[in-house]
């Protein structure tokens, strides 16, 4: 997806309901946008057109920690509801340090069972000069870029160029012709890291490191020690191998 036409985009469908109204009805009266008692300030302004109250959709899905994208292949503004908005905040407790691991695993699952797959069948394939079975991902992670993306908004992006290498080099992932595709199989994990008991062992402020006992089904489980970056005008992230989430 790309982000960079959003605002045109959604600025030129007001204005050209303004032009319209202009013609049919009323002129539009422009109002004021309050979210969460705060006004907030947006490339269009909010209007009410024809009784019909019209807001931009980055300004708003932005003001309630929202992610907003253009998809060019579909013509559509995409508004995805940021449940990692919770991380953006300097102070990171204990509830807030256990949810990021949770979003880590849920994250890693997500491409590791090929993204959001259209509904039927899977077409496998095999590729020429490979003897395994691959399928295409799913549009949301179909490219190095979107895929990359996806796990940054949990993980580092140092962390996720090493995953996506090593993805490459083992082909657990394949690149044809700009487009990633992986063996046709899925999988899960019995390990449950948004329950686990952690403890904090290392504050360096910008950086964390925690103990963690992640559950595995009825069992006590694996310790791990995870490291969280505070990662300026993104947040905390996970700065730990992505693939120790499976």
């Amino acid at each position: 997806m790309k982000k960079g036409n959003v605002k045109s985009f959604v600025c030129g469908v007001i204005v050209g309901s303004v032009v319209f109204s202009g013609i049919s009805y009323a002129a539009p009266q422009v109002v004021k946008l309050i979210v969460d008692g705060k006004e907030v300030q947006t490339e269009a302004p909010p209007q009410i057109i024809d009784g019909s109250t019209m807001i931009p959709a980055r300004g708003l899905a932005e003001a309630l920690g929202a992610r907003v994208e253009w998809d060019e292949a579909n013509k559509a503004v995409v508004v995805t509801s940021e449940a990692y908005g919770k991380f953006a905040a300097a102070e990171l407790g204990d509830l807030q340090a256990k949810e990021l691991l949770a979003a880590a695993q849920s994250a890693y699952w997500h491409v590791a069972n090929g993204g959001t797959i259209p509904e039927g069948p899977v077409q496998a394939f095999v590729p020429e000069g490979e003897k395994t079975e691959y399928r295409w991902l799913g549009s949301d992670i179909d490219t190095k870029t979107k895929y990359a993306d996806y796990l940054k908004k949990v993980f580092t992006a140092g962390q996720v160029d090493d995953f996506i290498n090593s993805q490459l080099k083992s082909k657990a992932l394949l690149e044809i012709d700009g487009k990633l595709a992986q063996p046709d199989a899925d999988g899960g994990s019995a390990y449950r890291w948004g329950e686990s008991a952690i403890t904090l062992t290392k504050d360096e402020g910008v950086r964390r490191t925690y103990k963690a006992i992640v559950p595995e089904g009825d069992k006590p489980g694996k310790k791990s020690d995870v490291q969280l970056l505070y990662v300026r005008g993104a947040g905390w992230r996970v700065d730990a191998f992505v693939s120790m989430f499976r």
